[in-house]
């Protein structure tokens, strides 16, 4: 019962994660899916964390889940210190995560799907454009191909390992 109570708290974390980036990116509220998201998941947030802007809230919520999450787990094997470090940096790798898989969703669907209306390949585009819109700012189109998805995943994943050698430096 432990096992099925820390992976839907883990799921709901994942929920939180996502919410937290549909603030950020500012995805299209009339999306029914972004819709969902913003209806169910933000009040409880806002009603936890009320003196927080939503976004902060949002992250903040999916730390605490993922803490419970990891408690329910392996309270045995470790203190609440470290598994709150392991909880916020497994938060903040989720949303890296989620990042760099949009993108390479991104990348697939402009050869399969293009111009697609389904509303989820709507926020993959419209994340993976929130990401790459600053490189292409430098980085134009070179002959008809664009390079920036490449260039994009390179950097997601470099700020997020340097991220967490920060965090582990000082801790």
């Amino acid at each position: 019962m432990t096992s099925a109570s820390a992976i839907l708290f883990g799921f709901a974390s994942y929920a939180f994660v996502l919410l937290s980036i549909f603030r950020l990116f500012r995805i299209n509220y009339f999306n029914p899916i972004v819709k969902i998201f913003a209806t169910y998941l933000e009040p409880i947030s806002k009603n936890f964390f009320f003196f927080l802007p939503p976004l902060m809230a949002a992250i903040t919520f999916a730390l605490i889940l993922k803490f419970i999450s990891f408690y329910l787990a392996y309270s045995s094997g470790y203190e609440s210190l470290s598994l709150l470090y392991i909880a916020f940096i497994d938060v903040i790798n989720s949303g890296f995560r989620i990042l760099f898989y949009c993108v390479i969703g991104s990348v697939v669907l402009s050869w399969i799907a293009p111009g697609n209306n389904h509303p989820l390949l709507q926020i993959v585009e419209e994340i993976s454009a929130g990401v790459l819109n600053p490189i292409r700012k430098f980085i134009p189109p070179m002959g008809g191909l664009d390079f920036t998805p490449i260039i994009g995943l390179l950097i997601l994943n470099l700020i997020n390992s340097s991220f967490i050698q920060i965090i582990r430096s000082l801790l």
